[in-house]
């Protein structure tokens, strides 16, 4: 009676692999020919990635990830000197003339540098003759674009800047206003006061740097129509 019980046992677990290798086999094929069938979703820490030819209303206040030909509808400008490029960020980079000290123990030289940061000449050791008292009339700035779009979607330049490289954006006295353009003159692509060739004290160096437009794979918030930087 032993013998026999063992025998059936054996016998229902052989059984049990043979369904099991079956059923496998049977999800395996209808896996393959039903994989259009299965929805998918994306994870809930990851953003949609819906197309850029039309905005989805359904990802309304949603992360999404948008990725195609970054294009500058309205440039980047800055009005103070009225230059304005076809970028997503125009950069303003401002330099002046200005006494530095360069001490070693108590041997201490001057000499005239550019410099982007105003240099306090009040701490020198001998300030007669070596003062900077001439104020920055105009400071380092950036100016986004006033419109940037990928595709019908609207676009916070911040977003379409975030990760490039500015580059040089050489400009020149021709694309100012006349009582600018007799200010300043032409040094090599920059635009600067006094004698370009004998720098003085309290001279300007306006130069100028551009974000371009191009392909981005951008991330952000969808609201109203426009990508905005989500909040972290």
């Amino acid at each position: 009676m032993a013998r026999r019980g063992r025998r059936s046992g054996k016998g229902r677990a052989l059984l049990l692999v043979a369904i099991g290798v079956l059923l496998a086999g049977a999800a395996a094929w209808w896996l393959r020919h039903h994989r259009h069938a299965i929805p998918t979703f994306p994870l809930a820490d990851e953003p949609a990635s819906p197309g850029i030819e039309r905005i989805d209303a359904r990802n309304e206040g949603r992360e999404i990830e948008l990725s195609g030909a970054v294009r500058v509808a309205r440039p980047a400008r800055d009005s103070a000197l009225a230059i304005e490029a076809d970028a997503v960020m125009l950069l303003r980079d401002v330099q002046m003339v200005q006494w530095q000290e360069h001490c070693a123990g108590s041997d201490c030289r001057y000499a005239l540098e550019w410099s982007a940061r105003r240099i306090d000449s009040h701490a020198f050791r001998d300030a007669a003759g070596h003062r900077n008292d001439v104020p920055f009339p105009l400071s380092s700035e950036s100016f986004a674009a006033a419109e940037v779009r990928i595709g019908a979607y609207a676009l916070d330049a911040n977003l379409a800047a975030a990760g490039v490289a500015a580059q040089p954006y050489a400009v020149s006295t021709a694309r100012l206003p006349p009582n600018l353009a007799a200010t300043f003159h032409d040094c090599d692509g920059a635009l600067c006061t006094g004698d370009p060739k004998k720098p003085a004290a309290g001279d300007l160096r306006v130069a100028y740097r551009i974000v371009p437009a191009g392909t981005r794979r951008v991330s952000g918030v969808q609201h109203d129509g426009r990508l905005r930087a989500a909040r972290r």
